[in-house]
């Protein structure tokens, strides 16, 4: 009988505790895959080519606090500024508070330009400017509530105490995976339904090339210095981990959730090869008494528990892409649209779960090779 051949008979001599095993490493697995997967998301946010010239103006309190719509004529006149698109977020919701996601309100006429990896369903934006109060909606978000062009939708305004009813007249699709899932509206409507304030959220600027970015971000924030409602321009990946800030040291919480898993795993890994161990005594005296040295009943032991904890890496990341397509946007709230799974990291977890084998298995393992025939005749008595 080969080694390979050995190795895998006996890891299936127990059928229960081995599928157990099997099933408890594989779902510690599929939760780091899942952590880890999400901690890329929030900390390496997608983006474009256009995204390196694209910067955010908001207010320099807070995100949330607005800014006067006459700072648009002055952002256009800053140098090397190529085009500028206001916006204001709307905190609304569809039918559940919980369904949460992002509802824009910009400037029809320029938007697109700004965002050009977001393609308009033919006729879309043409009809968002004739309708006053027509939405272009991203495909992803269409599917989660099984809308359709020309469908009436209200959102319930949280923060602010409005209603406001939509008619969808066009999708977007994203060339950027995760990002179809904005519900975008025009300005002067918001505008008008909270009585006209003139206020945004934010201003979307671009830049003419990546090396004037620092200049405009300076001449920006100078410009509005001291005044009523200073600025704080950033770049639009500094604007998006802004918000993930807001959530605390993601980092650290995510990393603390790691360790407890792979603590957790490594003793039910270490349990069931210490039980293993136990019951291979018999096998250890008669390996030992036909002439296995000491190293290859070490490799037999280790090699059993590297193999069943290797099928359960296998198991996890199979957990991990069936949960890929499944409806994250419901599931979620809208939080995770999309889990863009690395192939790397589907490696490096199926690497940790036979590395988890290999540790949990050195010292029963170890014990067993440098046992004597006489001893272990002697636990079998």
């Amino acid at each position: 009988m080969s080694f390979t051949r050995f190795v895998i008979k006996n890891s299936f001599r127990n059928k229960r505790r081995t599928a157990l095993t099997v099933l408890s490493i594989g779902f510690s697995l599929f939760l780091l895959i899942l952590l880890q997967t999400i901690l890329s998301v929030f900390t390496n946010p997608p983006a474009s080519e256009q995204s390196g010239f694209r910067l955010v103006v908001r207010r320099s309190t807070s995100f949330v606090d607005q800014m006067p719509l006459s700072y648009w004529p002055q952002l256009q006149k800053v140098p090397h500024v190529t085009q500028v698109v206001p916006m204001a977020l709307f905190f609304g919701y569809y039918q559940d508070p919980k369904q949460l996601f992002p509802s824009l309100a910009t400037d029809q006429n320029r938007v697109w330009d700004m965002f050009p990896e977001q393609h308009v369903s033919p006729g879309g934006a043409e009809a968002l400017k004739n309708e006053r109060t027509g939405a272009i909606v991203g495909e992803q978000l269409m599917k989660r509530f099984a809308w359709h062009v020309g469908q009436h939708v209200t959102l319930v305004g949280q923060q602010q105490a409005i209603n406001l009813e939509f008619k969808i007249v066009g999708t977007y699709e994203s060339e950027i995976s995760g990002q179809d899932n904005v519900f975008y509206f025009r300005g002067d409507y918001l505008n008008e339904a909270l009585d006209n304030p003139n206020t945004v959220g934010f201003f979307w600027v671009r830049a003419d090339s990546g090396p004037s970015v620092p200049g405009i971000i300076e001449a920006i924030d100078t410009m509005f210095h001291n005044s009523p409602a200073e600025t704080k321009t950033e770049t639009e990946k500094s604007f998006v981990l802004g918000f993930v800030g807001m959530m605390g040291n993601i980092r650290v919480f995510i990393g603390s959730i790691a360790i407890v898993v792979l603590f957790t795993m490594l003793l039910v890994a270490a349990s069931t090869m210490a039980m293993t161990v136990r019951e291979r005594v018999r096998e250890v005296a008669i390996l030992k008494s036909i002439g296995y040295p000491r190293g290859t009943v070490l490799g037999l032991i280790l090699g059993e528990a590297v193999f069943i904890a290797f099928l359960g890496g296998v198991v996890g990341c199979l957990f991990t892409i069936l949960l890929g397509f499944g409806n994250l946007p419901k599931w979620t709230g809208g939080f995770v649209p999309v889990l863009p799974i690395a192939p790397q990291t589907l490696a490096l977890a199926i690497l940790t779960g036979a590395g988890i084998g290999l540790v949990s298995a050195f010292y029963p393992a170890f014990q067993a090779s440098q046992m004597t025939i006489t001893e272990a005749l002697r636990r079998l008595d």
